[in-house]
């Protein structure tokens, strides 16, 4: 069972703390203490008659009020206590009965006082740093440990480690409401003509309760004029509640500044705020814009080329090859990555416009998450884990932020010992090699002088080949083309400096060009 146990820093010498005392904490191992000369039998506390606990009762930060929440009154039999020993408390909070993931916080010194209390400010930070930001009310559990303490240094708990409690009860709790919400975001501005009431642009934080998972990203097309040119991307941003408000404009959340062009910076309102504005001199073509609710912050990274990259294990984690590159989907905005996996193979993904920078890094909240499916998340990502070391896709949805694993049927794919480049740039008789990367993912530098027709061959052998569609002229300048078949006509590449990827499960070919 895990427990988190924060200790005030009060002398046990002191005497009953007031209100308004400070509790600073500090996070130390959990031991298990020696056992007190007093039993069970000896001690016992009448837990505090309350069935609810609300912090607002106790915690007001405007006039500087922070009173102590009172647990029980402990009684002691007559003649049973040591001498030159006081009784000290701990005392335990979880929202699950079998106390899992709990807190445990210092009660007030009980020298010359028989009533157990924890100052409220404590608690608060308490739950809300280390049980859930969720302002709810909520089914608590508290229970008690007690200690004696002579000459002020021996410590002994009274009974058995997890087994002895005193002052057992569950409450309805409610924390102080520090940060508001919402269950949903959504995108208003240039791209869905400022409506007030279209959600087709929506921020998704994965699912789950947002004051767990506060970081909401949303992708949203660039704007265009009726002309066809790039217009600027203004926009604010709608809460769910904006919608049901009576008075939507009013009730956004947005800039300080209205056209603050920075792609991060801290949030405002909601409430009659600026609005964002990323020009169209930035050549993208999609946003992703992110925003986590908790902090209040914001980040804008403009995409002028939808290329995602694993990376991780699979290639040492280097901040600057970009070998392993998902394949695009038809369906837009999902990436996917074939191969084998290894236990060894974490792994986060990179977009091409923020290569190199971990702080943008895509990933899941859990480091060495291998669940089946999962929730992507941007700032504070950890890395995600392949459920076994087996043939899998690995699909991302950069549109709804999430990631699945599935399983290939086949788990014994043809392999290939050489997969070459051969074409006209060296008369059709010399293969160009391509080095496998991760099993059947193939990549290599290349470059075209001039504009000509070549293929890939398995084996420097006709008997495989990858082609794409009738001798066509590969579009490198709009997209990344990722359809190839066994045989298929020449492929048309105009001359350039290229990065080329082949995946022989699933017969991708990528060409992006430097």
């Amino acid at each position: 069972m895990k427990k988190l146990g924060l200790y005030t820093m009060a002398l046990l010498s002191m005497g009953l703390v007031g209100c308004n005392q400070d509790f600073d904490t500090e996070f130390v191992p959990q031991t298990n203490p020696q056992e007190s000369l007093l039993q069970m039998s000896d001690v016992s506390v009448a837990v505090a008659s309350a069935t609810t606990i609300d912090l607002a009762d106790f915690i007001n930060e405007d006039e500087g009020i922070d009173k102590m929440v009172p647990i029980g009154t402990v009684s002691v039999k007559e003649g049973a206590m040591p001498a030159n020993t006081i009784l000290k408390a701990e005392v335990e909070f979880s929202k699950s009965p079998d106390f899992d993931d709990s807190i445990i916080l210092d009660a007030n010194s009980l020298d010359g006082s028989s009533e157990i209390s924890v100052q409220a400010s404590a608690l608060q930070n308490a739950y809300f740093d280390n049980v859930t930001r969720n302002p709810a009310t909520t089914d608590l559990y508290i229970r008690t440990v007690l200690y004696t303490v002579t000459g002020g240094t021996s410590e002994a708990m009274i009974g058995k480690p997890e087994e002895n409690f005193f002052a057992e009860r569950t409450v309805k709790f409610t924390p102080l409401n520090k940060v508001q919400i919402d269950a949903a975001y959504y995108y208003v501005g240039a791209t869905n003509g400022w409506s007030d009431s279209d959600k087709t642009y929506k921020f998704d934080n994965g699912g789950g309760d947002p004051y767990e998972n506060p970081i909401f990203t949303c992708t949203v097309p660039a704007p265009y004029n009726e002309d066809g040119t790039r217009a600027d991307n203004w926009f604010k941003i709608a809460p769910e509640s904006a919608y049901t408000s009576g008075d939507f404009w009013n009730n956004l959340v947005g800039v300080k500044d209205n056209g603050d062009t920075s792609t991060e910076g801290m949030l405002v309102g909601p409430g009659n705020v600026g609005a964002f504005n990323q020009p169209a001199s930035d050549g993208a073509k999609k946003y992703r814009i992110t925003i986590n609710m908790l902090d209040f912050t914001y980040s804008i990274t403009p995409i002028t080329t939808e290329a995602y990259y694993v990376v991780g294990g699979v290639q040492g984690w280097s901040d600057k090859d970009k070998i392993c590159l998902f394949t695009p989907e038809e369906s837009k905005d999902i990436y996917s990555y074939t191969t084998k996996w290894t236990g060894a193979w974490d792994l986060k993904i990179w977009d091409s416009a923020s290569f190199g920078n971990w702080d943008k890094a895509f990933g899941c909240s859990v480091d060495g998450d291998n669940s089946p499916s999962g929730a992507l998340i941007g700032t504070g990502a950890q890395a995600i884990s392949a459920p076994s070391a087996e043939f899998y896709t690995f699909t991302i949805d950069m549109k709804n932020m999430k990631y699945t694993w599935t399983k290939l049927d086949n788990q014994d794919p043809t392999k290939y010992e050489h997969i070459s480049l051969i074409g006209a740039f060296n008369g059709w008789s010399d293969d160009y090699e391509l080095r496998e990367v991760t099993p059947h993912n193939w990549y290599a530098e290349f470059t075209q002088a001039e504009s000509g027709e070549l293929k890939f061959r398995a084996n420097h052998d006709w008997g495989i080949n990858w082609g794409y569609g009738d001798n066509s002229e590969w579009d490198v300048t709009v997209k990344m083309n990722n359809i190839g078949a066994n045989g298929a006509g020449n492929i048309l590449v105009p001359a350039g400096k290229y990065d080329v990827y082949l995946n022989d499960i699933t017969n991708s070919i990528i060409f992006v060009k430097k």
